[in-house]
């Protein structure tokens, strides 16, 4: 009697495990990309919202949940704008699945719309894409600068020191 019910509780915990997994879903398309699970998100009073990434030289960057439709002007102003220093002209949208004509990586020059209001050169976000906003290479060395200064600072300031004792 306890040997059946020890196979049966056997049985039900294999059946339990073997009906309790989650079915995967296929996260690639048809060409095999990796795409995300998720494209867009209702919140509760009926927006539609999408995730959006930001890296580079901005204010917040990182992954954003924005309304459907948002433009590269109403983007940077949710991630808090460029940071002094931002290469404006080159940048890069990148595509989580390639258009229809195989297009992945695009590159916006925003100094074209800060020059004269024309938002045509927009490119439509979409679903997950990922946008990076490169830094000038003179940010980079005058941020670097600063660094080297405080140290060559702190070297002098040793040198003195040593020198008095």
């Amino acid at each position: 009697m306890k040997v059946k019910a020890l196979i049966i509780t056997i049985i039900l915990n294999y059946l339990n495990l073997v009906f309790a997994q989650e079915q995967l879903t296929n996260t690639q398309d048809k060409n095999g990309h990796q795409i995300s699970s998720e494209k867009y998100i209702t919140d509760s009073d009926g927006n539609i919202r999408m995730n959006i990434n930001i890296w580079g030289h901005v204010a917040q960057p990182g992954s954003h949940l924005v309304f459907e439709g948002i433009d590269m002007v109403t983007l940077l102003s949710t991630v808090g704008g460029p940071n002094s220093g931002a290469r404006l002209d080159r940048i890069k949208l990148i595509r989580e699945v390639p258009e229809e004509d195989g297009e992945l990586v695009f590159t916006i020059n925003f100094n074209e719309f800060l020059n004269s209001g024309n938002r045509s050169g927009f490119i439509k976000i979409k679903p997950n894409d990922t946008i990076i906003i490169p830094q000038k290479l003179s940010s980079i060395l005058l941020a670097s600068a600063s660094g080297i200064n405080t140290l060559l600072g702190l070297v002098t300031l040793y040198i003195q020191i040593s020198s008095l004792l």
